[in-house]
């Protein structure tokens, strides 16, 4: 892929606001180095210097992950090797289904309305709509609350629907899928990227998705705000992710 269609590509996904450079790192191991493999510092340098991080802001950023027990890291000869630690691989495994999902995370909703005076436990996957009820995929047992199905084709009301999600993350998965649209053109026509452009386009493709979708409740699409660009966003990813299979970490280390 010649270099200006790379970079026109890159700028695209990065959007308007800057990644956190820790976060987008987090991105990298989670994507290519899930399985707990070492990444070479060379190789990572590679990586962030074409989606345009500088050397000092990825030091720091690594810093701040073995600061905070994500990674560790090892000398080997005259550089660095790093990969996740257990505890940084298993947020990441568990993070994992809903980011590269190619199905909604729930098939089934519910309203239910609590006793005010027995309150039951309820995760952060569920939306209260009211002080007394909530919107879950997975409906309480017993005879302390009452659950009614939400269909599909019959909407919530959308004052019910806005709860969900908020406005900003609504107006980012939009943003998203025209990206990720306009992406797939530009790969259509360009020539196939080399291992490390290939590295790059996943790590912002995936991190873009990523930052959206983790602010999202687990719950179907069509209770979400009318808005909502999920759906697409999801189905782009998976498309970009296919015609960009990640590379080998040996095919990357004799590319870096």
């Amino acid at each position: 892929m010649d270099s200006t269609a790379f970079e026109a590509a890159v700028s695209d996904l990065r959007g308007e606001i800057p990644p956190r450079v820790w976060s987008l790192l987090v991105t990298v191991f989670g994507d290519l180095a899930q399985d707990g493999s070492a990444l070479p510092g060379t190789v990572l340098g590679e990586i962030m210097s074409r989606v345009g991080i500088k050397p000092e802001a990825m030091r720091v950023a690594l810093h701040r992950l073995r600061k905070d027990g994500w990674i560790e890291s090892e000398r080997a000869g005259r550089s660095s090797l790093y990969r996740l630690t257990p505890e940084g691989r298993a947020q990441t495994v568990a993070a994992s289904p809903r980011i590269y999902a190619t199905d909604p995370p729930a098939e089934t909703a519910f309203l239910v309305l609590t006793d005010p005076a027995s309150p039951l436990e309820w995760t952060r996957n569920d939306v209260w709509v009211t002080p007394h009820a909530v919107l879950t995929a997975h409906p309480p047992a017993g005879a302390e609350a009452f659950a009614t199905p939400v269909e599909p084709d019959r909407s919530l009301p959308r004052w019910m629907r806005d709860k969900t999600c908020d406005a900003m993350t609504v107006a980012l998965s939009a943003d998203l899928a025209a990206r990720l649209t306009r992406t797939e053109a530009a790969l259509a026509t360009a020539g196939a990227p080399d291992p490390l452009q290939t590295a790059a386009l996943r790590v912002l493709i995936v991190h873009s998705w990523r930052r959206i979708v983790l602010k999202v409740p687990e719950l179907p699409d069509f209770v979400l705000p009318e808005a909502w660009a999920g759906p697409a966003c999801r189905a782009g990813t998976a498309r970009l992710l296919r015609r960009l299979p990640a590379p080998g970490l040996d095919r990357l280390s004799a590319a870096a």
